[in-house]
């Protein structure tokens, strides 16, 4: 049986491993150091990359942990720490952050200096999301606007434009019957302008439908960007001349 763990707090498990160990060993490769602890009944790699640490268990299965290995963040099943991912993405400290911290920020009239630096390693779901939110955040502001004859009626409908075309390419990251209301409920941009009852709903669908990961297509949602075959498209539909991508 093999178990990985990812190791934050360093100085009790070092202790821990050079102290109750039978016998170590060192193995240099080209990405990462090994030190190799064998102990009576299991082994234990302790894997030092550029970025992170890994700790490996070798043992029987259901064997009881240690505390100190106990308390660490089994990175077992996690896709991220594979040999693959990592040559890939790198680190996923790196790439992994909180779509909500990005809602937030929108909802804190801070849109207008708010850079969403998209990188390849991200989750697609999460890319979506907060770059749906983003634009949605600022067509509802024009919406207002426009209403009030403050801005032109070409500014909003570049803005519409750029959902539509973001929610044509959410259809395999989210569920299709939600794409396909959400969709149903913005597509007539004259509608909206001349139906306050209609962009009202279309605006309570949408807070619905962003906030509820139960609408996810979870064979896509949860793959890394990368693997989204429009990704550049898509990139490119976020930006704007305040925003930074990387490609």
């Amino acid at each position: 049986m093999k178990r990985e763990f990812l190791i934050e707090e360093q100085k009790d498990l070092y202790i821990y491993l050079q102290t109750k160990s039978l016998a170590s060993k060192l193995y240099k490769y080209e990405n990462r150091d090994s030190y190799v602890y064998e102990f009576e009944k299991y082994t234990y790699v302790l894997e030092r990359y550029e970025e992170f640490n890994k700790l490996v268990l070798i043992g029987k299965k259901n064997m009881v942990l240690n505390d100190i290995i106990g308390n660490l963040k089994e990175i077992t099943n996690d896709i991220r720490y594979t040999k693959e991912y990592l040559a890939l993405f790198g680190n996923p400290k790196n790439y992994e952050f909180d779509e909500k911290e990005i809602f937030k920020k929108c909802d804190n009239d801070e849109l207008e200096e708010l850079n969403l630096f998209l990188k390849n390693g991200m989750n697609s779901a999460k890319v979506f999301r907060v770059i749906l939110y983003k634009l949605n955040k600022n067509f509802t502001l024009k919406y207002e606007q426009y209403t009030k004859l403050e801005i032109k009626y070409i500014v909003l409908e570049k803005i519409h434009k750029k959902i539509m075309e973001v929610l044509k390419y959410s259809k395999n990251i989210f569920d299709q019957q939600i794409i396909d209301k959400i969709t149903e409920d913005f597509e007539n941009l004259h509608l909206l302008l001349d139906n306050r009852e209609i962009f009202e709903k279309y605006t309570l669908n949408f807070q619905i439908f962003i906030h509820e990961e139960s609408f996810y297509n979870k064979d896509d949602a949860n793959k890394p960007i990368y693997f989204f075959k429009n990704r550049a498209n898509l990139f490119r539909l976020a930006e704007d001349k305040n925003e930074k991508f990387n490609k």
